[in-house]
This record gives structure tokens, sequence and C-alpha cells, in this order.
């Protein structure tokens, strides 16, 4: 795959876990400009993380260093996988609705 894709995937799922976070804290007016820098932060992180993902696939070969995945893959599947999680979470705290259908498949079982 494409690694422009991937990377709008990616950014695809963390630009939707801003927005839905956004959302879920004006509903219920949690909203604060410290936890929205270090939200802002993370997502940073995550963009320099899939970074460092491309570079090494790319330039890896060029110092001999075989890599047996392809590392581009797997941390933008891990990154979708998280934010997925977060927007879900972001989702349940909008809408009570939303909360009752996806608890269902979600949340902890106790045991």
């Amino acid at each position: 795959m494409n690694v422009t894709i991937i990377c709008g995937i990616v950014l695809a799922f963390i630009i939707g876990d801003l927005i839905t976070g956004l959302l879920a804290s004006l509903k219920n007016k949690q909203f604060k400009s410290s936890v929205m820098r270090e939200g802002l932060f993370h997502k940073a992180g995550e963009i320099a993380t899939l970074g460092l993902a491309i570079m090494c696939d790319k330039f890896a070969p060029f110092v001999h260093i075989e890599l047996p995945v392809d590392l581009v893959i797997v941390v933008a599947s891990y990154l979708s996988l998280m934010e997925i999680g977060s927007i879900i979470e972001n989702i349940r705290k909008l809408s009570p609705a939303a909360a009752d259908i996806l608890g269902k498949f979600f949340e902890k079982q106790s045991q």
C-alpha cells in the first residue's frame, strides 16, 4: 500500500479523535486548554513516530539493515487502533444511546 495513503488514514483517525474529543469536552463542560495542549503534544508524538517508521523503512537498506517487517504498516496499524479506541470513548461521552450500544462491546467484563 502507498505510504501516502497509509499516512492519510492515520491522520484521518487522529483528526477524528481530536474532533470527537473536543465535542465531548464541550458537551460535558470539561474543556480545558491545558488538557487540549497535552493532547496535541500526544498527537504530535504519534505523527513523529509514524515519520520515524517511514524513515526507517526508506533508509535502513542504505546502511545494510534488513527489516523483517514493514514498520510503516505496523506503526500505522497500532496508531489507528489506538485512535479508534479513543474515538469510541469520545462517542460514548457524547451520546447516551451510543454509550449503551458501544458499552455492550467495549466495556471490560467483570469476572
